[in-house]
């Protein structure tokens, strides 16, 4: 019976062991798959069997975690040791599903006191982001202490709460992790030694740093070194990690060749020289990464060797996922070269918005700029300074202002020099693109050649909206100039005031006043022309005396007005003009000319100006004689201006001139008289008790050379008959006392009809005049017949001037300035 029972019982546990072999795979996805799926572990392939030596042995092992694969082959479990022979560990991006999980918690693992050891031979790590494959062993010599060799070195202590060890890393790793073909590293030299100890929520790694990377653009070579201690801190829940980098020495060095970065052009030489080529980088004591976000308290370059450059950012956050989200950074730049006396910067940017400030200073200007042109152009002291405030600079309409000042303490550039220059920049920016420049400009004195502008200002305003396709700005200018001074002329009290439009021309419209004298200018600036309109409007000719006093002090306008036009091209150099002068008088010396007109136009052409033949009247002329009812013709001819066929009364007869040219030093011009007056010629001199009646006529060919005006072959007789009557003249009273055989003579000139006068006429160019005179009458009361030679010199211009007219030309100019107030 008992063997029967034994027998039962053996068939019957024979079969349940065979039945459970059979079925292995089912029980097992019906025993642990639940389990593991609850880790959240997939299960996707399973194979065991048990050896003789009553071990499992797995063929094959598939597992998924999170999209990461791990398939374990040729496993063989017993009570004392678990040997993987090959595993694949295949990284994949993480689902999205999963990218926020749950939080961690602290390690609280129950360590089996007793377990089989744990050993895989060679373990296989795969992902897309590595060059190549990472192969390594792991092995556990003692329970929870885990030893990894391969491309990894590493120990690890596994405890109930806690995961400490160390490992270490070379450049080999990071060439098989990083794909350097076709990039710009050229070559990695990297080795690292870390302490990490991990909790469940936090990873820290405190380890020494060593290391080289050199980095290849076109010719340029760059070294980057850093060696010392990093220390790190990860926290899986808040993601934050933290760096402390204080205690890593940063070099950079770069290679000279790297001036060739440096488009070619005038710069690339003076920015090659002032660029260092070796840098030390100094890191904050704590840098952190939360959630892609970046925030650095401090990173500090500074340049070694002569050239100065410290850059400092503070203060800095950066967000990976959008840059400029929450981007927020201050900036400090300091340059200081043997070239550059001080450079420095300050800069925020802060919600968008970039603000900040700068200053320079400079002993000279650089060469590149000094030698811009043919013309060298250098510059002393030469100091800038501004601030600027941008708002929405990234997205949005940026908006904001910005002010720029520039000063040089002198200026040179070819035959311009400029002494204490400053100018004065302001831009505004708003939200709908409406901007606006002003630029202020100030000199102490400009000088070009042999002009000389002093205490000049200039301020031009441009608007315009940028949203357009073409630009289009409307241009607003004032300038003052107080003194204007050349070896022609003299100008004071220089104001333009501006406006224009700038498209793909310039049009612009000038008020301007020099002197007080109002001038009104238009011009249109194109590629290939320069039109331009010049209204001279009615206004007082006095003011034209601040011109005249510097060619003729002794000239003196009076009164009346002018107005005019002129209209030409500057490029062609070409202008046509239209004058007109209107009741004209003006006071030269002892000579006054009382209301002259004159319309005229003319043009002016490559240097060539011309005035078309132009008629003019002139009411009256006074010096020391009187001549009234003058009219005449003017013109210009290639610069030569000429008068001629000019007409007027004179000694109640007339007065006529053929030409004269106010350019040509030799030349003779023709003044002839004729029906003249002689009661009024004799009359001049009201004391001399002669009086003269009849009419004359006489031809003065005056010549022009350089030593002055002469009279030459001059002549004048008589047309009719006169009468000669002297009473009274002491002279010729003396005369006939003194020279008693000259009496019977000279007494018949006392009462003399005139029948024929002939006297010849010559005047020195310092003034004496010389007649010979032929009287040939008839004295009644004696009845008999006179043939009279005499010859008579004076110096005409001291006689004009002791005409009586003079003093009524200086008391009509008097009492025509008492009347202007000037």
């Amino acid at each position: 019976m008992f063997k029967r029972v034994s027998l039962i019982i053996s068939s019957l546990l024979l079969s349940i062991i065979l039945l459970g072999y059979i079925f292995r795979l089912p029980l097992v996805q019906w025993a642990i798959t639940p389990q593991l799926e609850k880790a959240g572990i997939t299960l996707s392939c399973l194979d065991f069997s048990v050896t003789a030596q009553l071990n499992v042995h797995a063929d094959k092992v598939c597992l998924t975690y999170q999209n990461q694969q791990l398939e374990l082959i040729d496993i063989t479990v017993n009570t004392k040791q678990v040997i993987v022979e090959h595993a694949v560990l295949s990284i994949n991006p993480l689902p999205k599903s999963n990218q926020s999980s749950s939080a961690a918690k602290k390690l609280a693992l129950a360590l089996p006191e007793k377990r089989p050891l744990i050993a895989i031979k060679q373990l296989v790590i795969k992902s897309n982001d590595f060059n190549k494959p990472l192969k390594i062993n792991l092995a556990e010599p003692i329970l929870n202490q885990f030893n990894i060799t391969g491309d990894i070195n590493a120990k690890a202590i596994l405890a109930n709460n806690k995961l400490t060890g160390q490992f270490s890393v070379d450049d080999s790793l990071l060439k098989q992790l990083i794909n350097t073909e076709n990039t710009a590293v050229a070559g990695i030299s990297f080795s690292t030694q870390q302490v990490f100890s991990f909790d469940g929520i936090e990873l820290q790694l405190n380890g020494d740093v060593n290391a080289q990377f050199e980095y290849a653009m076109e010719q340029c070579r760059l070294e980057a070194l850093a060696n010392g201690r990093l220390i790190i801190g990860f926290n899986l829940n808040s993601k934050l990690v933290e760096l402390d980098s204080s205690l890593l020495n940063n070099k950079l060095n770069l290679t000279p060749t790297c001036s060739s970065l440096v488009p070619p052009s005038d710069y690339a030489d003076f920015i090659a020289e002032q660029t260092p080529l070796n840098w030390q980088i100094k890191l904050p004591k704590v840098i952190s990464i939360t959630n892609n976000h970046l925030t650095l308290p401090m990173l500090n370059i500074i340049s070694e060797g002569d050239n100065q450059f410290e850059i400092t950012l503070m203060e800095s956050e950066l967000n990976f996922t959008n840059l400029w989200a929450d981007f927020k950074s201050m900036l400090a730049v300091s340059i200081s070269t043997p070239d550059i006396k001080n450079i420095e910067l300050n800069a925020e940017f802060k919600n968008n918005t970039l603000k900040g400030n700068y200053t320079v200073a400079l002993n000279s200007l650089p060469d590149f700029i000094a030698s811009t042109s043919s013309n060298k152009i250098s510059a002393n002291k030469v100091n800038a300074s501004g601030q600027f405030n941008l708002i929405n600079i990234v997205d949005g309409k940026p908006s904001g202002n910005a002010t720029s000042r520039l000063t040089a303490a002198k200026v040179d550039f070819a035959q311009l020099s400029v002494d204490q220059y400053e100018g004065r920049l302001t831009a505004q920016l708003d939200d709908a693109l409406n901007a606006q420049i002003t630029l202020k400009t100030l000199f102490k004195t400009l000088k070009y050649n042999e002009f000389k502008l002093t205490d000049i200002s200039n301020t031009i305003t441009a608007k315009a909206n940028l949203t357009h396709g073409e630009l289009f700005a409307d241009l607003s200018a004032n300038t003052v100039i107080n003194k204007f001074n050349s070896p022609v002329i003299k100008l004071n009290n220089i104001k333009v005031a501006s406006t224009g439009l700038q498209s793909r021309a310039l049009k612009a419209s000038h008020h301007v006043f020099v002197n007080d004298i109002e001038l009104a200018v238009n011009h249109h600036i194109s590629a290939v022309e320069h039109p331009f309109e010049i209204v001279v409007p009615t206004q007082s000719i006095v003011l034209l005396n601040t011109f005249i006093h510097q060619f003729e002090p002794l000239a003196q306008l009076t009164q009346g007005t002018f107005n005019g036009r002129i209209s030409g091209d500057v490029n062609l150099q070409h202008a046509s003009f239209a004058m007109e002068l209107n009741n004209v008088s003006a006071l030269y010396n002892d000579y006054l000319a009382s209301d002259l007109s004159s319309q005229f136009v003319g043009e002016y052409n490559s240097g060539q100006l011309n005035v078309k033949p132009t008629t003019f009247n002139l009411n009256e002329l006074r010096a020391g004689v009187v001549i009234k009812n003058i009219k005449g013709n003017w013109q210009v001819k290639n610069n030569n201006a000429r008068i001629f066929d000019i007409a007027g009364a004179l000694f109640d007869g007339e007065f006529s001139l053929d030409k004269y040219s106010l350019n040509d030093l030799q030349q003779v011009a023709n003044v002839k008289f004729k029906n003249i007056d002689g009661s009024k010629l004799i009359t001049l001199d009201e004391q001399s008790g002669i009086t003269l009646s009849g009419r004359f006529a006489g031809t003065l060919p005056v010549h022009f050379n350089n030593t002055g005006i002469e009279v030459v072959n001059g002549s004048l007789s008589n047309q009719g008959t006169g009468k000669l009557m002297i009473t009274n003249n002491a002279a010729f009273d003396s005369v006939m006392q003194q020279q008693q055989e000259l009496q019977p003579v000279l007494g018949l000139l006392k009462n003399l009809d005139i029948q024929k006068l002939n006297s010849s006429v010559a005047l020195k160019s310092d003034g004496w005049l010389k007649l010979g005179v032929n009287l040939q009458g008839y004295n009644k009361q004696a009845e008999q017949q006179v043939n009279f030679n005499y010859n008579h010199e004076e110096n005409i211009f001291t006689l004009l001037r002791a005409l009586r007219l003079s003093d009524e030309i200086t008391q009509k100019v008097e009492q025509q300035y008492s009347q202007k107030g000037n």
